[in-house]
């Protein structure tokens, strides 16, 4: 027991002597009675710098060895794994643009004409490349409808040359009837049309029907008429885009079957994508 107390009192005595001798050193340097040396200096930094290194690691509760294992202490960096498509657009008034858009790319055919649609219905991005300059206008893309899950099934003919999509017509109509169509101007706001700019953005919350009971209300025909036009620049924007991405494609065939007649003429709107 002794040998152990007279041992811890050698080990302070030695340390208090440390001590005494470097506060006697600084205190010399500190009057200009001793003239700094470069081992001094060199030490002094370096056991300096081992102090904030591990007080760093201990105000963050992490193990400083860790950085002697690679990629322990911060991650791998991220890869952006999307692949650039062409995407046509419209600006629902029958003139379309095409797009690039990154995606992660599918690479089974049908699947990626799954995405195709998919990209083609959805909302614009108005972004910078989205709206460029057309014939000295500005190309405001509209929302087209989003009809992916009305798709049965997808085929290829003739060595690949032809596409045929079989449409879920139910589904179809399903889908038009909750598009939000753009509203008509009405006659009272025909006297401000002369004063706005046409290459003005246009208003995304006022453009659409949706959520309003006021003004007057458009007749059945009519509304149908203008969700069989907005299905069409659909079809239009999604034949061009399929057409950039599948080169060997020569033609692509729209059939529309269902379990009810529909209201909608959906053969004779196929009829006009294959004449066009």
């Amino acid at each position: 027991m002794n040998t152990h107390l007279q041992k811890i009192k050698e080990l302070l005595k030695n340390y208090w002597e440390f001590l005494k001798t470097v506060s006697i050193r600084f205190y010399k340097i500190g009057t200009g009675e001793t003239k700094l040396t470069l081992d001094f200096i060199f030490l002094f930094g370096s056991w300096f710098s081992l102090l904030l290194f591990f007080s760093f690691f201990i105000l963050a509760e992490q193990n400083p060895f860790r950085l002697l294992v690679p990629f322990q202490l911060y991650s791998y960096p991220s890869f952006d794994h999307r692949e650039p498509i062409i995407i046509y657009i419209s600006n629902g008034e029958g003139e379309q643009i095409p797009i690039h858009r990154k995606v992660l790319k599918q690479e089974e055919p049908t699947a990626l004409i799954y995405q195709i649609v998919g990209e083609v219905g959805a909302p614009p991005y108005f972004d910078s490349v989205e709206a460029l300059a057309k014939d000295g206008k500005l190309f405001s893309p509209k929302k087209l409808l989003d009809i992916r899950f009305a798709i049965k099934q997808s085929w290829f003919l003739n060595q690949n040359q032809k596409l045929v999509i079989d449409w879920n017509t139910n589904r179809l109509e399903s889908i038009m009837e909750k598009y939000r169509l753009p509203r008509t101007k009405s006659e009272d706001d025909s006297a401000d049309a002369e004063d706005e700019n046409s290459n003005a953005p246009v208003d995304t919350i006022t453009y659409y029907t949706g959520g309003t009971e006021t003004g007057p209300k458009e007749s059945e025909e009519v509304l149908n008429k203008r969700r069989i036009q907005a299905m069409d620049q659909t079809l239009r924007a999604l034949n061009a885009s399929l057409f950039e991405n599948f080169k060997e494609i020569k033609t692509i065939e729209h059939k529309f079957s269902g379990e009810l007649p529909s209201k909608y003429n959906f053969e004779t709107m196929a009829n006009g994508l294959q004449n066009q």
